[in-house]
């Protein structure tokens, strides 16, 4: 029955979540682990865990036929779900595809489409075994990853610690700045430049190496991607492991070219970098006792550290360069919040 209110909008998309993860707390006691993280994780053999992930991404919601190809969809759809591998520090295995399309749609899209996914599901060697096809009046695909890992090396969510210090890997604000470029292409952009940011946009390149190497090394107490915002994630991290975080607006990692452009066209570059999302970064947390350099070390990447850990409800709070502080509300892409 749908009825005709804002309840499901005053609820959002994460409490939705929430609301469906206490409905079927019993049916996750057998596994390692459940609603709340990035993938599921269950046990299949001592010391080892499968990890599952979907998702899936819907003309006119999360793009459209004017901008995007076959092959940018193709290659996004998998990509989002690699990510979220990633950010538990797995290895991705295999997929199962799904197709929700009209039969007006010309077969050559589908080729484009599949080009995409085989291009990237050969940079890690994932196989492509199965999925469905089914009638829909609008196109939708759905991507279901397998992934394994070593249970003492799984990252989550809510094993956060007062005093630990955040880090990201890459930079943010990026495949917002590419969005809008896609968005308002009478704009005067530089062509290299609107290349590079739409690029960023359009075929993420989930971080799945950088994942693995931050679970081996063990310096990472948690960790989440940065699909939905730079807030919204990190406010996982802190309702799943119940405490607080301050973060640095000065470290906040974002390009020289994209604050110019920010400016340029009275746009936000922070609004950008703290809510835009889908720049699939990873957002972890490491112990104080450990040093930039040592985690530096021990990755062999290039990392940020952007904050702190604090002990309190969860909230973040954003301290500007001149010491001022100012509480942040979680904000970024959320299906249904109004």
């Amino acid at each position: 029955m749908i009825r005709n209110n804002s309840e499901l909008a005053q609820l959002g998309e994460f409490g939705l979540i929430k609301k469906i993860r206490e409905q079927v707390k019993k049916f996750q006691s057998g596994a390692v682990v459940g609603i709340g993280d990035d993938a599921a994780g269950v046990k299949v053999k001592p010391g080892k865990i499968a990890l599952f992930t979907t998702d899936t991404l819907v003309e006119n919601v999360h793009f459209k036929w004017d901008y995007a190809s076959g092959y940018q969809v193709g290659w996004k759809a998998l990509a989002v779900n690699l990510s979220d591998i990633a950010a538990m520090g797995g290895v991705p295995t295999y997929c199962l595809v799904t197709l929700g399309m009209s039969k007006e749609v010309d077969l050559s899209l589908i080729d484009s489409i599949y080009q995409g996914l085989r291009a990237l599901a050969s940079l890690y060697n994932i196989g492509i075994i199965g999925g469905d096809i089914v009638s829909s009046p609008i196109f939708f695909i759905t991507v279901a990853l397998l992934g394994e890992e070593n249970k003492e090396e799984v990252l989550l969510r809510s094993e956060a610690k007062e005093g630990d210090f955040i880090y990201l890997t890459g930079d943010l604000g990026t495949s917002a700045a590419g969005l809008f470029c896609l968005k308002e292409k009478e704009l005067n952009v530089p062509i290299p430049l609107r290349e590079k940011l739409q690029r960023r946009h359009l075929l993420p390149s989930p971080r799945v190496n950088e994942g693995r190497k931050i679970a081996k090394s063990k310096v990472a107490s948690s960790m989440i991607d940065v699909s939905d915002g730079l807030t919204l994630d990190l406010s996982h991290i802190l309702e799943e492991s119940r405490v607080g975080a301050k973060i640095w607006e000065e470290k906040i990692p974002i390009l020289k070219e994209v604050k110019k452009l920010a400016k340029e066209f009275n746009r936000s570059f922070l609004d950008w970098g703290l809510y835009g999302g889908e720049d699939y970064e990873l957002l972890f947390t490491c112990s104080s006792k450990i040093s930039l350099e040592d985690i530096k070390n021990s990755l062999g990447f290039s990392v940020t550290k952007i904050g702190k850990i604090v002990k309190g409800s969860p909230e973040i709070v954003l301290i500007s360069s001149a010491g001022k502080q100012r509480k942040l509300k979680p904000k970024g892409w959320d299906h249904f919040s109004i």
